[in-house]
């Protein structure tokens, strides 16, 4: 598109693909508003695993070092069952752990402030008589105007169930009670490692990932079918977690003794089935929001980077001589990358719903 570039580009979600975006799109030239539903907070939140992919697209948005010094080097991946059989021992040398907070403080940082506007929840899009949108109308009733919008709302997108509604993540078979524990002890016993503990009949595991010299992310993996948890409240995620650790060997039993049951989350571990586009008209779609993958990836993080480079460079590309041209490329491009991910992460879904067997793969997707 070269010098055709949109001229303002709308950016509606503040996360990780959203802020990667126009990280890049800024340093090409371009001009972005980010307009976040949330308010300004400082949280630990979730904790992510960003693979070698992630770490070369922070590199092109100029964050890489500033992530790395957030974030914790991991060594390797190690799997064992309940009783303390190991299954996997491998190297993971490319990965870092670290805390959602840290990451997204580790975006933000260079951005100007006037950059992101905070609480503005998307409603709908108001539409030009050429069938592209012309602004985006929020629940407070303020409005922007754009060139071009992006959906970087993550996988109950709002965005995206503007231009494609009857695209929605597929239920969810696996569920995950995820939390965070700040703990010197714990990160040190977990030796830079990915841990992850599989329940022999399987349906069950306790992964455990360092995020910083202190803080150690862990998650409850259960498949929802065989293990019900009725209430989310603290005292009966406490409850559930107790009574299907109660037995194993390893550390889970220090792990529940360490955690504030308050500042834990479930999570439905679904994922979304190919749309034919990541884009309609003047609207297209990144991270999450175009394609949640199964959590056993571990590649959200850094798809949603990759994302936000290609798609920033296709806009500013002298081989795009259109919007719709550079938005297809994009999404094209993309789709490619992405498709094998998907079916990487089902296979893994299908693993873990089976008791542990010889020959099994490292849980993650398209790692190094």
């Amino acid at each position: 598109m070269g010098s055709d570039r949109p001229g303002k580009v709308a950016i509606l979600g503040g996360g990780i693909a959203g802020l990667a975006f126009a990280l890049r799109y800024r340093q090409l030239g371009g001009q972005v508003s980010i307009h976040e539903r949330a308010l300004p907070r400082k949280s630990e939140g979730l904790g992510f695993i960003v693979q070698g992919n992630g770490l070369r697209a922070l590199a092109q948005v100029g964050r890489r070092q500033a992530v790395e010094s957030r974030a914790y080097r991991l060594s390797g991946c190690s799997v064992r069952d309940h009783l303390g059989h190991t299954l996997i021992e491998k190297d993971l040398s490319a990965a870092k752990g670290i805390s959602r907070s840290a990451l997204l403080e580790a975006l933000r940082e260079t951005l100007p402030s006037e950059c992101i506007q905070y609480g503005r929840r998307f409603s709908h899009f108001e539409y030009a008589s050429s069938g592209h949108a012309r602004r985006a109308v929020f629940e407070n009733g303020e409005k922007v105007e754009a060139d071009l919008f992006l959906g970087c709302d993550g996988g109950q997108s709002r965005v995206r169930a503007q231009i494609f509604p009857d695209a929605a993540p597929a239920p969810a078979r696996v569920r995950e009670i995820v939390s965070v524990v700040k703990s010197d002890f714990l990160v040190a016993r977990n030796a830079r490692r990915l841990n992850k503990i599989r329940h022999s009949g399987g349906g069950l595991a306790l992964g455990m990932v360092p995020a910083s010299g202190d803080r150690l992310i862990w998650f409850l993996q259960f498949d929802a079918e065989r293990y019900r948890l009725s209430k989310t409240d603290p005292q009966s995620l406490e409850n559930f977690v107790r009574s299907l650790t109660r037995e194993w060997a390893g550390d889970a039993g220090l792990l529940s003794a360490a955690t504030n049951f308050q500042h834990s989350w479930v999570c439905e571990a679904s994922y979304l089935e190919p749309l034919e586009a990541y884009f309609h008209q003047n609207i297209a779609l990144l991270g999450d929001a175009a394609h949640a993958l199964p959590s056993f990836t571990s590649q959200g993080v850094s798809t949603a980077v990759e994302d936000a480079v290609v798609l920033a460079e296709a806009l500013v590309s002298d081989q795009h001589t259109s919007l719709h041209a550079a938005l297809f490329a994009y999404s094209e491009t993309r789709k490619r990358a992405l498709h094998p991910l998907l079916e990487q992460g089902k296979r893994l879904q299908e693993e873990f719903l089976d008791p542990p067997h010889a020959g099994q793969q490292i849980p993650l997707a398209g790692s190094g």
